[in-house]
């Protein structure tokens, strides 16, 4: 039997004062996340409450800059949808 990859949820950001700092501890736990075994999928929330879709290769601007650091200026919006078999929506 295949081993079967393991989808893992990064969710960060939000509208706390704590913004930028989510935003750098979704860097780092990103960086540690084993790739042979886990697919991500980035989930931003910018300051006004909006859940964003990121793509890994451009999920954050100045990223090495702890006090620039941001959400991308035009991330793909999505939505949530409950249930037994929950979907990402973008």
């Amino acid at each position: 039997m295949a081993d079967r990859r393991l989808r893992v949820g990064v969710l960060f950001g939000g509208e706390s004062p704590e913004h930028e700092v989510s935003l750098r501890s979704a860097k780092n736990v990103i960086e540690a996340i084993d790739r042979e075994r886990c697919d991500i999928v980035l989930i931003g929330i910018d300051r006004r409450g909006r859940w964003h879709l990121a793509d890994e290769s451009r999920f954050l601007r100045h990223a090495s800059d702890p006090r620039r650091i941001r959400l991308p200026d035009a991330p793909v919006r999505l939505a949530l949808t409950p249930g037994r078999r929950p979907r990402i929506v973008p």
